[in-house]
């Protein structure tokens, strides 16, 4: 059993490798009055040093250089198997010069003899600490080996390492003939969390998914990060449909809520899947229609995709305007188109919406529909909403009292989760000298459910500052009724496939009751999608507040429009 000396203060366990009992006692007095406080064992046989270094972890060894039983080159031997880097010093007799140089080739750190015991400590001083320096600079090296194939955030496989192991898990399958799949997965609307919440909550957000898929894997699959907010799961011995239950697992796993500094986040996701040989032979070509199928997930409502090779097309045109889209904003290749909002009664032009379009250098005129779902995926869309508010009151002035109308703005629901929208609106207002009330924001129904509570806190704020707020599409989205009656909302806007259907001869109960809705609640409405007298004159009689659509007329630019409402207003109800 190691025996403790405790005269000194500076702890050191040291295996002491003699074969004498006093010639021991000697280094232990020695290292205690140089200040140390020992623990010491004393061995003199290999069994008895293999014993000791499986006993516990050990400061250094000294060792006599010869004893009956055991030398001690070949105790520096034994050792150097178990610990490469512990400090060793032989103390020994006197021997001659040409036997000390043989002794420190074998490894050891330094020979001190019996008669310079004075030699000892300072020795040992100087070994224990380069020892250390050995040990972080080894660390270091590991620390650096690691992260060179690892994630720093999250501690998975990087891309890198995700490469390698899945090149090796496609020769794997070459070899043995069973199935692998790849999944590539990516987290919906993430930037918002590092918008809203900060980066260390988007951070904390990260760590806590990678946990739940190492949890959600078995031991032989890959969980890896290939940067920002996206990961792939190698799955070896996994066919299709154990792809899709495992993507399918890992969704279930990631809608449970997730507590990020007291405040509960829900984390949505999107997983593409391709699986070899079928999809790709090499792992490049699997990244990539996974990649692809990962987007194909993003317009499905069940979050995860196989690839599709009809559907790659496609798929590969967003991508490519999902590329561009930050140039488009950067270069300004954006513009917009007005649509009047009639007044039903009175015949006038009330206000006009503002309809952003995208002049692609290659692709020409795109319509929102091309383009708005992946700014808003990107989070371009904080920057894209901007520059369509700047715009649309740059083109249409409140200094015009010929012509006081409200400019209509769309606004997505990552811009509604923006904590400093209602500011940035204000500077923007404030920078132009433009009312308030000149500006009404359109928000879906589907947009405001999504997350009530900061939904209600950014819309209170803008109905505060004058803003007017209009829900846009309505009756396609599942607003309750009595969420509806407490949201600080002026308008509704009913969706056109309803005001179509009029045409038709169908939903003219939807109307009517939505109109009637929406009086009751003191909110006015203006019908989408007019493209007919009859239908007009329908909704006049329905008492429908307005209307737009193509009948009344078609979205141009704003010189156009202007000289079109002047004509228009110049008339009133006779038109």
């Amino acid at each position: 059993m190691p025996i403790p000396l405790t005269i000194a203060t500076i702890p050191l366990r040291v295996l002491l490798i003699e074969a004498s009992e006093d010639d021991a006692s000697l280094v232990v007095r020695s290292l205690t009055r140089g200040g140390y406080s020992v623990v010491f064992e004393r061995v003199e046989s290999p069994e008895a040093l293999t014993a000791a270094l499986d006993g516990g972890a050990w400061d250094l060894a000294i060792a006599d250089y010869m004893m009956p039983r055991f030398s001690g080159t070949a105790a520096l031997e034994l050792l150097r198997t178990r610990d490469p880097d512990m400090p060793f010093i032989f103390v020994s007799g006197t021997i001659g010069e040409d036997a000390v140089v043989a002794a420190m080739k074998t490894g050891a750190h330094d020979y001190i003899t019996k008669g310079q015991m004075t030699r000892l400590v300072p020795a040992i001083d100087r070994e224990l600490q380069d020892a250390r320096v050995r040990r972080e600079r080894k660390r270091a090296e590991r620390r650096l080996a690691h992260l060179a194939y690892h994630d720093a955030l999250t501690d998975l496989p990087n891309r890198t390492l995700l490469h390698d192991r899945l090149q090796q898990a496609v020769l794997g399958a070459y070899r043995t003939g069973k199935p692998l799949t790849l999944l590539v997965m990516d987290l919906d609307r993430f930037k918002e969390i590092n918008d809203t919440l900060g980066h260390h909550a988007g951070d904390r957000v990260l760590q806590l998914v990678a946990s739940r898929l190492r949890g959600t894997l078995r031991d032989v699959d890959t969980v890896a990060r290939l940067g920002g907010d996206e990961f792939a799961l190698i799955l070896p011995s996994t066919d299709l449909d154990g792809a899709v239950a495992t993507a399918a697992k890992v969704l279930l796993e990631l809608e449970r809520p997730l507590v990020v500094d007291g405040r509960t986040l829900g984390v949505r996701a999107s997983i593409g899947i391709a699986r070899f040989p079928q999809h790709g032979a090499s792992a490049e070509t699997l990244l990539r229609k996974a990649d692809i199928a990962m987007y194909l997930a993003k317009g499905d409502s069940g979050g995860y995709a196989v690839y599709a090779a009809d559907r790659d097309r496609q798929t590969h045109r967003r991508v490519t305007l999902a590329t561009d889209l930050a140039t488009a904003i950067d270069h300004d290749e954006f513009f917009l188109e007005y649509q009047p909002i009639l007044h039903l009664r009175t015949g006038l032009v009330v206000g006009v919406e503002a309809l952003v379009r995208w002049n692609h250098p290659l692709q020409g005129r795109l319509l929102p529909a091309e383009f708005i779902q992946l700014a808003e995926q990107t989070g371009l869309i904080h920057r894209l909403t901007p520059l369509v508010l700047d715009k649309a009151l740059d083109e249409w002035p409140d200094a015009d009292p010929s012509m006081p109308l409200t400019i209509s703005v769309n606004v997505s629901s990552r811009n509604l989760q923006d904590p400093e929208l209602p500011d940035r609106i204000q500077a923007c207002l404030k920078a132009r000298g433009a009312l308030a009330p000149s500006l009404a924001l359109e928000i879906t129904e589907n947009i405001i459910m999504s997350d009530p509570a900061r939904s209600m806190e950014t819309l209170t704020q803008l109905h505060n500052m004058g803003v007017r707020l209009a829900i846009d599409d309505f009756g396609t989205g599942y607003s309750s009724l009595g969420y509806l009656r407490r949201l600080p909302v002026d308008e509704l806007k009913i969706d056109r496939s309803f005001v179509v259907g009029l045409g038709a001869g169908n939903d003219e109960v939807i109307v009517r009751s939505t109109i009637g809705l929406a009086h009751n609640l003191g909110l006015s409405v203006v019908a989408e999608g007019v493209e007919s007298h009859a239908v007009q004159g329908q909704l006049l009689a329905y008492g429908c507040d307005a209307a737009q659509g193509m009948f009344i007329s078609e979205p141009a630019a704003a010189s156009v429009t202007r000289e079109w409402i002047a004509r228009r207003n110049a008339f009133g109800p006779a038109a």
